[in-house]
């Protein structure tokens, strides 16, 4: 009865009511429009005039780049903007929080030059109920503090005096940020068009993009509904409508959003609330609380099961138009605001305002080129926080369109577009997935943190009898793959139904199985299933596809057929654009290992170099393998049994066709992916099941097993083997990851040569080192996961970026960037050797507000062959009956 009634109060006076005392109007403002003309060419042409578009044109101004034409279907803001709450949120993971820290910096600057744009500054409480919530706080917190963001923590007796009327009996504590604002996001965003008007900027409203057209895959021309424009770079800033508008390229853009309903509900006074400003987030609750006038809050929430906003493509006239109120939905938010506010009126509603929101498959924010097509930008998929990233993102984005190597531009990784592959951007994935996403925004960010929705599509043949013996899988662009396996039913029942792999930031449930992987990998022999890795094949008539890779690898590619060369392809800055293992098949023939998240990647990167004459070649082969990864002193013995080769003659980092049992033509590379002695076995796909029970059937007696992906990372780490994506990208170059060894300076030329030149003779400013924790309890203390502060005499010098227990080091091991800055400024000094080694410099790396002692290293540590000091820990289980092939 109260939602039945809600849905109809004061329906017809409160679009007034709102306008007059609350600054939310539901009508189309009144201002002037832009009409200019459609020029016929520009250097930049700009979709969507909303906040994140109009953002990107200022800053493209503001660095002098002024002809620049935005686009808008409609009237400026009359998207999605217009409709935003214009909470403006800082406390966010690494380059979210920065770009949102950059908008709090010019939203303030532009209200004191005298723009209305509607700031105010009043902060913000972010509550925790648990102990975990704390936890993860704690772990934003240490992030955010060292990059100047100011954050206190609260307990229930400051957040009630804070707000008095507010429930906090069943909190744990809570964070304040008082540099959170709230801004009005139409204001904002005109008033960012007026200023890049001023500047030359030409803003045509009513102007509808069609098609974006390309020459050489390579933006030439926009087509409009006033006619063709062109341009030598386009920037989709279109919203919602990002996707469609990808898909209408004449090469097709992948751009994977999805609009889902997310109201808000203006609520009557609530009692205690008229002199409370601070934005209030209940986290565990899925709420947000945002004051308004005279004590009415406006309330939204985040909860799974949302409904998707159109049930088809989006109406291109949907201007300054809202959703029907969804009471049946969403009624929860009330019961919600009940439960932390006491003494609400009995029909505490006034409004809904029931708008869409665009969410991306993993919940972040997607910024940077196309693969599909150069000079193809994308900023969209803000996930409700769109106003608040505003800012930042058009700084970052004109910068990098202007190609200025600015700070921002190294911690975007995350955010690139570039980490999605074709099946994240089918309509069906993201209707099952982003509803997901959406009720996750507000939940405990668990390391190892899975999606459920949208599984179980790209599968290795071994999938189901790993499945059926205790596999717990996760799934990287789109390919399941094994992370370990037990014998734990529980954990077996609770993966099958979709439940969390791990809710805590201690020591996980896992531990043990991984433990016995590992050992199993050190000591005996396992099989990891590793099908996901990245596989392509490149090859010419002639040498041409051999000149090509000495251009694109600082390594040398011209080897004897059959080598295995580990190299990186950089860009002019030295960094790493791919990290790579090569194997020469023939005189013109190469085969290609890159880490699974360098799919996209990998491949916009080499297919851009490539000759115009169509020379070199090159083909995506990765369903076209399984790999199975040989790994422990005891594989040589196992692999024997089953093969003709002659494995004495078979030398390391090298590769050969071998049959395994009745199957012929398997790729064997002499190496594995965890440091350990073993084999590589690339597999052709009808053959796998053959191979698969080969080994494990011959391996019974060598105690084989089936081994997971969390040990061999567990094994890397440990040795100080680093990841592309996870320990560095495209701004780390092999210097600073101690990777110079693998760079063949006497090579004629290779992309980024100068660079690297440059800083063997001036020095870097960032190095890659591993640290051992020292008086870290394994058992009681948070773990490490990522991200965690580290600090050199006191003063921060970087980030963790992957971790793990050392089971051979017996202690846990962290992989970190350590940088130099300068106090003040903050500009990035040289980091020599010294800087690490320096015996009077103590490191700590901090965990959750707790600090420990950390050892540097700068080369891997010197581990035994086998870890022999207390015995053999690996005990070989009992296999299970393994299913047998039927050839």
């Amino acid at each position: 009865m109260l939602l039945k009634r809600c849905n109809s109060v004061y329906r017809t006076e409160v679009h007034a009511f709102l306008k007059q005392k609350y600054g939310t109007s539901t009508e189309a403002p009144n201002d002037c429009t832009y009409r200019s003309p459609l020029p016929a060419k520009a250097s930049v042409v700009i979709c969507g005039g909303g906040v994140i578009g109009t953002s990107v044109a200022y800053h493209l101004a503001k660095l002098g780049l002024t002809d620049v034409v935005l686009l808008e279907q409609g009237r400026l803001s009359g998207g999605v903007t217009w409709l935003s709450s214009g909470v403006v949120g800082c406390l966010r993971k690494g380059a979210e929080r920065n770009l949102c820290q950059i908008s709090v910096s010019l939203y303030k600057k532009l209200q004191d030059d005298g723009h209305d744009i509607g700031w105010s500054q009043h902060g913000s409480i972010n509550l925790a109920r648990t102990e975990n919530r704390m936890i993860a706080l704690k772990r934003l917190v240490g992030q955010a503090k060292v990059q100047n963001l100011s954050c206190t923590f609260l307990d229930k007796k400051e957040i009630a005096k804070m707000v008095p009327n507010m429930k906090v009996s069943d909190l744990e504590g809570g964070v304040w940020i008082p540099e959170d604002g709230v801004v009005d996001p139409a204001k904002l965003c005109k008033t960012m068009a007026f200023l890049a008007a001023q500047k030359g900027v030409t803003i045509v409203e009513d102007c509808a993009v069609m098609r974006v057209t390309s020459a050489s895959q390579r933006v030439k021309a926009v087509q409009t509904s006033d006619g063709t424009i062109d341009c030598e770079i386009f920037i989709n800033c279109a919203g919602q409508w990002a996707r469609q508008l990808g898909q209408q390229a004449d090469i097709p853009v992948r751009i994977p959003i999805h609009a889902m309903e997310h109201p808000t509900i203006i609520t009557k006074a609530v009692p205690g609330m008229e002199h409370v400003n601070a934005v209030i987030r209940d986290y565990d609750g899925s709420m947000l609380f945002q004051p308004l006038q005279l004590g009415c809050l406006r309330i939204k929430g985040f909860e799974t099961g949302a409904k998707s906003a159109f049930k088809d493509k989006i109406p291109t006239d949907f201007q300054f138009k809202t959703l029907e109120a969804n009471w049946d939905n969403y009624g929860f938010l009330l019961r919600r605001l009940n439960y932390r506010f006491s003494g609400c009126d009995h029909q505490p509603a006034m409004y809904m305002v029931n708008g869409p929101e665009t969410f991306t498959p993993d919940g972040t924010w997607i910024l940077g080129e196309a693969p599909e097509i150069d000079n193809y930008y994308v900023a969209t998929g803000f996930c409700d926080m769109g106003v608040s990233a505003a800012g930042g993102v058009g700084q970052a984005l004109a910068e990098r369109v202007m190609g200025i190597d600015g700070p921002l531009m190294t911690d975007l990784w995350s955010l690139e577009i570039q980490r999605f592959f074709e099946g994240h951007n089918t309509r069906k994935f993201l209707q099952d997935r982003v509803p997901e996403v959406l009720g996750k925004h507000y939940q405990v960010a668990y390391p190892l943190t899975e999606y459920q929705t949208g599984r179980r599509v790209r599968l290795s043949p071994l999938y189901p009898i790993l499945s059926s013996n205790g596999g717990i899988f996760v799934a990287r662009m789109g390919y399941e793959r094994p992370m370990w396996f037990t014998e734990d039913s529980e954990v077996i029942e609770n993966h099958v139904k979709g439940g969390a792999m791990q809710e805590t930031f201690a020591k996980p449930r896992w531990f043990d199985d991984v433990e016995a992987e590992y050992h199993a990998c050190r000591e005996g022999v396992c099989l990891v299933d590793m099908s996901s890795l990245t596989k392509f094949e490149l090859w010419s008539k002639g040498m041409e596809v051999v000149h090509l890779l000495q251009y694109l690898c600082a390594n040398d590619v011209d080897v004897p057929i059959g080598s295995i060369i580990h190299t990186g392809m950089l860009n002019h800055h030295g960094g790493y654009e791919n990290d790579c293992s090569l194997v020469r098949m023939e005189q013109n023939r190469y085969f290609m290992i890159s880490p699974t998240s360098q799919i996209t990647h990998a491949w916009e990167w080499i297919s851009r170099h490539l000759p115009d004459d169509g020379s070199t070649q090159i083909s995506d082969v990765t369903s076209k393998y399984t790999v199975m990864n040989l790994i422990g002193p005891k594989s040589r013995d196992v692999l024997n049994l089953v093969t003709d080769t002659d494995l004495d003659n078979f030398p390391y980092f090298t590769s050969q066709l071998i049959n395994v049992g009745q199957s012929g033509g398997v790729k064997a590379l002499h190496m594995t992916h965890s440091g350990e002695p073993g084999w590589t076995l690339f597999v052709p796909s009808e053959l796998s099941m053959h191979v698969y029970d080969s080994l494990m059937t011959m391996g019974k007696d060598y105690g084989i097993i089936n081994a997971g992906y969390q040990a061999v990372r567990f094994l890397r780490i440990e040795k100080f083997h680093t990841l592309w994506g996870e320990d560095f990208d495209r701004w780390t170059s092999p210097i600073e990851c101690g990777a110079a060894f693998l760079v063949k300076f006497q090579k004629a030329t290779f992309i980024g040569k100068g660079a690297l030149l440059r800083q063997k003779e001036e020095g870097v400013s960032r190095r890659l080192v591993q640290f051992h924790l020292e008086g870290h309890d394994l058992d009681s203390d948070s773990w490490p996961w990522g991200g965690e502060p580290i600090y050199r005499n006191g003063k921060y010098v970087g980030l963790t970026r992957s971790t793990c227990y050392g089971f051979t080091l017996n202690r846990m091991v962290c992989i970190g960037a350590v940088h130099n800055f300068e106090p003040e400024t903050r500009k990035r000094l040289v980091v020599d050797n010294n800087f690490i080694t320096d015996p009077s410099a103590e490191f700590q790396i901090e965990i959750a507000g707790k600090r420990f002692l950390a050892t540097p290293h700068l080369h891997p540590p010197r581990m035994s062959a086998v870890a022999t000091e207390t015995g053999l820990k690996y005990k070989p289980r009992i296999m299970p009956s393994v299913r047998t092939s039927t050839l």
